[in-house]
């Protein structure tokens, strides 16, 4: 064979694997997130939810990881198996060599000698025995993939409290520049009274001057009620992945939780069924739960390094020349590995794996110890925003009542303005106070679902009644 022959097979060669390489590229899908349209009419808070949860690149950056740690373990797994190759090869010398090894010499049958040689070989190889190296590495990767279930599960939860919050924000907003709206019509209707008193000649100007003064400032408040709103939709729809165009002046039902919503106790040491994110199992907690359980294998994985590996393999060896003088012969061998001095390499990473094995030991710990604060702050926040709740509501009747008899009051002269001012400015604190309390009780009650690890769908079925 020529230098240009070998030249040309090997262009060849390169342009055949290229246009494999490019197929394959080819055939890859691309995954793109479809969102399907929102349902006309009212939105729901379930609504919501539903386009967030088949949408936001938390879930898809989840479980892509949870994928590749998937084929990780795979990989691993396949290190338990034997493994086959094929190889074969061109070579060139500058002069003549033997094509086929030697196994003896005959003057009278003298062995080939060719300047181009062409070799191949198919060879199994599977490793025996290596003191538990394998089964550690692929124990490890199954509990680092389970962590990262436990972690989509948690990442699923937060889009689930994230995309309530913001629609619970937006009501909040809304019910803001309600009360602020309520607020300027009243006073708007204080100012035209004052202004036909003032005609009458029976009040002084000053009772216009005040009328004015808190008008120009419930239209500010107004003002940044309207901002609020804009700020509380865009942020909807950016959690929904939505247009927040679609969602400026959409109409949303209201929500609200059950009586005695507040969550059951949990423990926080308990063992899940699965590690799937299942009700009762703080993912959190049992991610780091994975952690160790992964450090604990690198640390016999890396121990068990320290010793030998058997191995055995067999082949079948074909050598020739470009004549097509070939000649075939088969192998077996049986080898020994062992690292008797590594210089402390193997001492160090020993020590390394015994160090992410304290760690992960006390991530747990730390974790179960901000689980049980998380848990206790969010039943707290919801039994304070509940109570609050009732108390305000209670102060916007009695508000509200006052405000009536001031306004009887000043159409019978007999009343003072400044009186009704701070009644109309009390019953718009409470309304919003009110308006506050109750989407921070549903908040603090998502909050303590997903600590315990109940947050789901059904949860949001279950604890939050839509207001029509």
């Amino acid at each position: 064979m020529t230098r240009s022959t070998f030249t040309g097979l090997a262009h060849r060669w390169l342009r055949r694997v290229g246009r494999i390489a490019a197929l394959a590229v080819g055939l890859v899908p691309v995954a793109a997130a479809a969102q399907e349209p929102l349902p006309v009419g009212t939105l729901t808070v379930h609504a919501a939810v539903d386009a967030a949860l088949s949408t936001h690149p938390a879930l898809g950056a989840a479980a892509a990881h949870v994928e590749g740690a998937r084929a990780a373990e795979s990989l691993f797994r396949s290190e338990l198996l034997p493994s086959l190759s094929a190889m074969s090869g061109i070579t060139t010398f500058a002069e003549p060599m033997v094509v086929a090894p030697l196994h003896g010499f005959d003057p009278t049958a003298p062995p080939t000698f060719d300047r181009t040689l062409i070799q191949g070989q198919v060879m199994a190889r599977h490793t025996l025995y290596d003191f538990g190296t394998r089964s550690a590495r692929v124990a490890g990767a199954r509990a680092r993939t389970d962590a990262l279930a436990f972690r989509e599960a948690d990442a699923e939860m937060g889009v689930l409290e994230a995309t309530v919050s913001a629609y619970t924000g937006v009501l909040l907003a809304r019910n803001h520049r309600e009360a602020a709206d309520r607020l300027v019509a009243a006073l708007e209707a204080e100012l035209e009274r004052a202004g036909l008193r003032f005609t009458e000649g029976t009040v002084p100007r000053v009772e216009v001057l005040r009328a004015e003064a808190t008008l120009l400032d419930a239209r500010a408040r107004q003002t940044t009620s309207s901002s609020q709103v804009e700020v509380a939709e865009g942020r909807l729809a950016r959690e929904m992945g939505v247009d927040p165009g679609s969602l400026a002046g959409r109409p949303l039902a209201d929500v609200s939780p059950p009586l005695a919503a507040v969550a059951g106790p949990i423990e926080i040491g308990a063992t899940p069924p699965s590690p799937t994110g299942a009700a009762g199992a703080n993912p959190t907690i049992e991610a780091a739960r994975r952690g160790l359980d992964a450090a604990r294998s690198r640390t016999e994985e890396e121990r068990s390094g320290r010793l030998p590996t058997f191995e055995v393999t067999a082949g079948i060896l074909s050598f020739g020349s470009a004549d097509g003088d070939q000649v075939a012969e088969w192998q077996t061998g049986a080898w020994v590995s062992w690292p008797l001095y590594t210089g402390g390499r193997r001492a160090a990473v020993v020590r390394q794996a015994d160090a992410e094995l304290a760690a992960a030991t006390e991530e747990l710990r730390l974790r179960e110890i901000e689980v049980a604060d998380a848990l206790e702050a969010a039943r707290a926040a919801a039994g304070a925003a509940a109570a609050r709740t009732r108390a305000f509501e209670a102060s916007i009747a009695q508000w509200e009542e006052i405000a009536r008899i001031e306004t009887l009051a000043l159409d019978e002269g007999t009343g003072v303005q400044s009186d009704y001012l701070e009644a109309e400015a009390a019953l718009f604190a409470a309304r919003a106070e009110y308006a506050g309390a109750r989407y921070e009780e549903i908040r603090s009650l998502l909050a303590a679902a997903r600590v315990e690890g109940r947050l789901g769908r059904s949860w949001l079925d279950n604890m939050l009644e839509t207001i029509p």
